[in-house]
């Protein structure tokens, strides 16, 4: 029993690894790509990065649908956008303090509106196919509303990274960057169809749910990409592009993700086993927020703040599922 619990989890983290990792590979080439053929940096912000660093949200998600496991799926999105807020902003705020400038309110208040509707279709018990489409509506008019209404000078420069991929792909796209990038592709699929089908594997094996596991350990998995493209942004202070990537990532990952994991037949979810955690994550979401549009400076000591509010987090989901 405990060398096949032992196996299983090895087997989650190898998944998480290959998850994660494909998924820095594409977007480090996506983004070499877009450079290559002059794409504009808004673009490539708000489209590659965000796209790229909710990859592994979404391939979990839909991947987790598929096999009948939907609560690995919404536990995913929660978790997930918990650590984006807490812990990206408990990393970056190891490197250096910052606030918010240059950051539209819209952006702010519509990342803060559609964590209040999650919650009040998950309340109500409406996440469905009829919200799942809405959700995605919704992120097709953010996406619009985010051409027409945005101008590049207010994303900050982004450049391409110092890495193998990225330089064979913006010095030859069509012989390297097109097959890296499916190369990518296909390590992220494999890697996520080792993470979901392990998870739901332990899960049964402890008798514990699959909600908790999206919640936890593949959350923190998935948000890694989040995580470290924040931590390379602070080291280059640019702390626009890290608000950027907060808001941008968990409005992929709720209205996109859950959107298209919604629209399936056989989703479904345990209210009762996800409610302190969608709580947890509204009232973040409705600091952070207020914080945001407030300009709010962060220090680096706040860091200590952060980490024990995602220490509580974690404690709460142990004390609730064991």
């Amino acid at each position: 029993m405990n060398l096949t619990i032992t196996t299983q989890f090895l087997s989650l983290l190898l998944g998480l690894y290959f998850v994660v990792k494909g998924a820095d590979v594409l977007l480090s080439s996506a983004t070499s790509l877009g450079k290559k053929f002059n794409v504009s940096d808004f673009f490539i912000g708000l489209i590659i990065i965000g796209f790229g660093t909710s990859l592994s949200e979404l391939l979990v998600s839909v991947k987790a649908v598929l096999e009948n496991s939907p609560g690995l799926s919404v536990g995913n999105v929660v978790g997930s956008n918990i650590s984006n807020i807490i812990l990206v902003i408990s990393f970056v705020l190891i490197i250096s303090s910052f606030h918010v400038k240059n950051i539209r309110k819209f952006d702010i208040f519509f990342h803060l509106l559609i964590h209040l509707l999650f919650l009040l279709f998950f309340l109500l018990d409406i996440l469905n196919l009829f919200s799942g489409i809405f959700f995605i509506f919704l992120f097709l008019f953010y996406l619009f509303l985010s051409f027409t209404k945005s101008s590049s000078k207010k994303i900050e420069k982004v450049e391409i990274e110092d890495s193998f991929p990225s330089k064979m792909t913006f010095q030859k796209p069509i012989v390297f960057g097109i097959p890296i990038i499916f190369l990518s592709i296909i390590i992220t699929l494999f890697g996520a169809q080792i993470t979901v089908l392990s998870a739901i594997k332990i899960s049964s094996l402890l008798n514990i749910s699959d909600s908790f596991l999206g919640l936890s350990v593949i959350a923190i998995g998935t948000s890694l990409p989040e995580i470290a493209t924040s931590i390379k942004a602070a080291r280059k202070k640019n702390f626009n592009l890290i608000v950027g990537n907060i808001l941008g990532s968990n409005i992929y990952n709720l209205l996109l993700i859950l959107g298209i994991s919604a629209s399936f037949e056989n989703f479904t979810y345990n209210k009762n086993a996800l409610l302190f955690e969608v709580y947890f994550l509204s009232v973040s979401v409705t600091i952070i927020s207020i914080l945001f549009y407030k300009n709010f400076l962060f220090k680096k000591n706040h860091s200590v703040i952060f980490f024990m509010l995602y220490f509580f987090y974690l404690f709460m989901l142990y004390r609730t599922n064991f």
